[in-house]
């Protein structure tokens, strides 16, 4: 059986590419962020638990799963599936939130929403940068003293294959890929 592999990084900082790469190594991957936007009951008041049994749903079926809202339910993800591999891929903070600008229209979905507290970006880019930072901060934290259970990716700067394979005890292939770079 393949070790479940779980993306925990935020959206615009190497999800696609870091998928691309898993792809291209022989692994499944999921899309946490689809299935959630087609099956979450977003008016209840705290759909954590629906949105984590909604991902575990979808983990049971690939290899890998990556995208929101993976950087909020590490923990439970974890616990479900003692042994994975958790990758956090970062850039830096100001690249991150102009990316962020460009990429997303100014109106937040669901589930924006519910990880951010609020219903737009425009305005509260202090809320959003405070929250991309303390949420990376707490994923390395935890799995502080886990060397093997978390690899932490910066795209944009360069990490790619060297990084991957040797998290993941593959070979290298081939260039790693950059998905959606130049759009945001």
């Amino acid at each position: 059986m393949t070790r479940k592999v779980f993306c925990v990084g935020f959206q615009k900082t190497g999800t696609s590419s870091l998928s691309k790469a898993l792809q291209a190594l022989g692994f499944s991957v999921g899309d946490s962020i689809g299935v959630l936007n087609r099956t979450v009951n977003w008016r209840a008041l705290d759909p954590k638990p629906e949105i984590i049994e909604k991902v575990m749903a979808v983990v049971d079926e690939v290899d890998a799963i990556q995208d929101s809202p993976n950087a909020f339910i590490y923990r439970a993800l974890d616990v479900a599936y003692p042994g994975a591999k958790f990758i956090l891929t970062i850039r830096d903070t100001a690249d991150w939130l102009e990316s962020y600008r460009r990429f997303f229209p100014d109106q937040n979905n669901p589930l924006r929403h519910w990880m951010y507290g609020v219903d737009r970006f425009s305005g509260n880019e202090a809320r959003y940068r405070a929250i991309y930072e303390a949420q990376n901060a707490e994923i390395v934290a935890y799995f502080a003293g886990r060397p093997d259970d978390l690899l932490v990716m910066n795209i944009p700067k360069g990490d790619g294959w060297l990084k991957l394979v040797t998290f993941l005890g593959k070979d290298a292939l081939k260039p790693f890929p950059h998905a959606n770079k130049g759009n945001g």
